[in-house]
């Protein structure tokens, strides 16, 4: 599957446009067939790419799988939240209060940073300042 990806990677970054296809459907080099006489035909190598990615399972443009996949990877390596984590939520006054008297006891632990004890409870690092402030 790797290679699959880098494969198709590979041939979207060569960017010459169209690749061409023998009636087999081998490539071969346009100034190679032409010398060779040969018929081809021009593909969009995205085309390519996407079928290929599609034989394999993986079906980029279907916006449902994209989304699962995209959570699949997030929670797999725990980068960023999954899709449906990614709500707003507000916090009443309690809340915040509780939240920074929590900070306090984090921070004369010296456990962690501000930055990583927002990131933990779900609140940007601005909006945790903000409170501490507040």
């Amino acid at each position: 599957m790797r290679d699959l990806i880098k494969e198709a990677i590979a041939d979207l970054k060569k960017g010459d446009g169209f690749i061409y296809v023998t009636s087999e459907g081998n490539k071969i080099d346009l100034h190679d067939a032409a010398s060779q006489g040969i018929a081809v035909t021009p593909v969009n190598p995205k085309n390519q790419v996407i079928k290929k990615l599609e034989n394999a399972g993986l079906h980029l443009n279907d916006a449902k799988f994209l989304n699962e996949l995209n959570e699949l990877i997030s929670l797999v390596t725990g980068n960023g939240v999954s899709a449906k984590s990614t709500k707003r939520r507000t916090f009443s006054d309690s809340e915040k209060s509780k939240i920074v008297e929590e900070w306090k006891k984090v921070e004369a632990a010296g456990k962690k940073t501000k930055a990583a004890f927002a990131r933990e409870i779900g609140v940007g690092y601005q909006t945790f300042i903000n409170w501490l402030r507040g």
